[in-house]
């Protein structure tokens, strides 16, 4: 989110908000000791930089911002892969295993050392995913995070990004608000796909999410043109978009017959073998 400034990124309504969705992410997650809420830019992700903390409570104020740059773990990887990530042991995870207690606890203030020996389990989930930054929502445990913590985050999730994206487009000219706009209407429509997918697989919005992924990588087509042609493929109707029609998402003929191939899998009118040859020789091609 490139459009706040530091001193805006604390202001006290956005911080103030953040806060009470923390507090509701303490009441739901059993066992936490610990949150924030962050943003991770294109330009730091994995690259040795910086998340941006918002809000954080208990060891959440001091791991988030260590646990990135050259200790990066969990929530900076989350913002990088745009995809949630549970941990059932923060410091025994192959996925990074130069994060360790000790390297922790030597960056860390001495009173916060009792905190972080507690730490065992972490979830993390994405916000917002456009070009300009995505927003983390993080927990820490005293015990294994899984699946169904990560299902409370994600509730929690559409909260902190409403209330960081509105924060952004007052902080932005009027040009760079437009664009904002844009990336809401884009993701209006990836959140009708994931309901539909919710409901036609009985899957959850984390197992969504990565089949729209997966099939958006696997065919080279937008994401957003991928959920509004299996919207309306799903439906037979034009899918609901904003009344400002100069923002409403259009699906290309690549990302529609992709749409039909994804339902077929669905259906069992495809193997996954047919799906997965067309996808190939889709993905030769640069989408329209």
């Amino acid at each position: 989110m490139t459009g706040m400034q530091p001193a805006e990124m604390v202001e006290t309504p956005l911080t103030t908000l953040l806060e009470n969705v923390l507090t509701g992410v303490r009441r739901d997650v059993p066992g936490q000791i610990g949150s924030a809420v962050s943003i991770a830019h294109p330009a730091s992700r994995l690259g040795g930089g910086q998340l941006r903390v918002l809000a954080a409570t208990g060891v959440g104020r001091t791991l988030t911002p260590i646990t990135t740059g050259h200790l990066w773990g969990p929530s900076l990887l989350v913002g990088a892969a745009e995809e949630p990530i549970a941990t059932t042991n923060l410091w025994h995870d192959p996925r990074w295993p130069h994060l360790t207690e000790d390297a922790v606890r030597a960056q860390a203030p001495p009173e916060d050392h009792e905190a972080i020996s507690r730490v065992r389990g972490v979830a993390a989930v994405p916000g917002v995913w456009d070009d300009n930054g995505v927003v983390v929502l993080s927990v820490y445990l005293e015990g294994p995070a899984d699946e169904h913590t990560l299902a409370v985050l994600a509730r929690h999730e559409r909260l902190v990004t409403s209330a960081v994206t509105i924060a952004d487009i007052a902080s932005r000219n009027a040009d760079d608000a437009d664009r904002v706009l844009d990336a809401l209407a884009s993701r209006a429509i990836i959140e009708q796909a994931k309901g539909a997918l919710m409901t036609l697989r009985r899957c959850d919005a984390n197992e969504a999410w990565a089949v729209l992924r997966r099939a958006s990588q696997q065919f080279n087509v937008k994401l957003r043109e991928l959920a509004l042609a299996l919207v309306e493929h799903i439906g037979q109707a034009p899918a609901e978009q904003p009344g400002d029609t100069e923002r409403h998402v259009v699906a290309g003929p690549e990302a529609h017959h992709a749409a039909t191939l994804l339902w077929q899998a669905f259906s069992g009118s495809a193997t996954v073998e047919e799906i997965r040859l067309d996808a190939d020789s889709h993905s030769r091609q640069p989408p329209a």
